[in-house]
């Protein structure tokens, strides 16, 4: 009894160490399951994150490149790389200048509303009022020319040739450039004027240098593919970009520009004559009953006469063009000045608030001139 007790308990013990062996054979195997599984996890986030940091790598070195030939670099990386996700998306230098026309629209915004708060200030004087509102316009102007570079961005270089491009993109920057100068020079001269200039400096200054560098890297991108397409097409190129023709027109100015400077007889779509005679007694009175946004030139002669005023043309009045009866017989003059609380933004006796919009692009202001000048000249 006492050994089949015996031999029962062997029995038992034998099946308990082999139910404990088969137990410790299977946590072995989800230990080591475990252990791949974590293995293979960590090698998938490590080479995950190899390739963002790979990706990551190489897209600040594209914004670093960009940067590089800009005035203000430190900006220009520090302005891009600080959009959340923006990053991700940067290819080639385009889209860095894209990007940073964005941002540099953010920080002309950002000074609009900087300009209305201090409208509101009740302790103004009137040329502080009239500089806020030359400020107003010249922000405007920056936005539109801003939208205009992006959108003639998103176009290069396929619409237009390369230096066609080029010289459109390099004016619309420095126009907006400009603008910020323009808006600080309202705030120079007495004290309480200064006042209201350092209230503003700082965000025009901004701005400024952000233009400035969109400019330096537009300058650069399309400097390098001009040169690029010379040597690939040189008489290509010869052929389409070249600054003039055999008649020795500009290539922007328009056929029908150029046959109205080679017309003998121009009639016109209305006329100022200080004595009556005319639709109009003065120039303002013809510009503003002008039609707006025209795709066609808008003939307004001047007859022989002096007409004291100041003409200001809105960018809504486009493709307008002033013939008179000569440069000793028609005269317009005017007398703002800053001693009586105009400003020099305001002081021009014929200005356009937005010469981009007069007559597209700045290049085009020159082709007002020679109409004025040649026509003057004929008469």
């Amino acid at each position: 009894m006492t050994q089949e007790k015996r031999n029962l308990t062997g029995i038992s013990d034998s099946g308990n160490h082999i139910s404990i062996f088969k137990k410790n054979k299977k946590l072995f195997l989800v230990v080591f399951a475990s252990l791949l599984l974590v293995t293979a996890i960590i090698a998938i986030v490590t080479g995950v994150n190899s390739h963002k940091n790979s990706k990551n790598e190489g897209t600040h070195a594209i914004v670093k490149s960009s940067c590089s030939s800009t005035r203000y670099p430190e900006l220009c990386y520090s302005a891009v790389v600080a959009v959340p996700g923006a990053t991700s998306n940067l290819a080639s230098q385009k889209d860095v200048i894209e990007l940073s026309i964005n941002l540099t629209a953010k920080a002309v915004q950002h000074n609009f509303f900087t300009v209305e708060k201090l409208m509101a200030t009740k302790k103004l004087t009137k040329r502080e009022k009239i500089a806020l509102h030359d400020c107003l316009e010249n922000i405007d102007e920056t936005l539109d020319e801003l939208h205009e570079a992006l959108e003639d961005l998103n176009e290069y270089p396929k619409k237009k040739s390369l230096t066609k491009h080029a010289d459109d993109l390099k004016t619309l920057l420095s126009s907006a450039i400009t603008n910020q100068v323009t808006c600080l020079d309202g705030f120079s001269h007495d004290k309480a004027d200064k006042k209201v200039r350092k209230a503003l400096l700082k965000g025009q200054i901004h701005a400024e240098k952000m233009c400035c560098n969109v400019l330096a890297m537009i300058k650069n991108m399309t400097d390098t593919d001009v040169a690029n397409d010379q040597l690939k097409t040189t008489s290509r190129k010869l052929a389409q970009e070249k600054d003039g023709d055999e008649s020795g027109w500009p290539e922007w100015m328009s056929v029908a520009d150029r046959r109205l400077l080679q017309s003998s007889s121009v009639t016109p779509d209305v006329v100022v004559a200080a004595d009556g005679s005319g639709n109009y007694k003065t120039v303002s009175a013809a510009v503003a009953a002008a039609p707006k946004k025209s795709s066609t030139r808008y003939i307004i002669r001047i007859k022989a006469g002096v007409y004291r005023e100041n003409v200001d043309v809105t960018k809504e009045m486009t493709n307008i063009m002033f013939m008179g009866d000569g440069r000793k017989t028609t005269i317009i003059t005017a007398s703002r000045n800053v001693v009586d609380g105009s400003t020099t933004f305001n002081s021009a006796t014929v200005g356009e608030s937005d010469i981009y919009y007069l007559i597209p692009f700045l290049q085009h202001l020159f082709s007002i001139y020679l109409l004025i000048h040649f026509l003057f000249m004929w008469m």
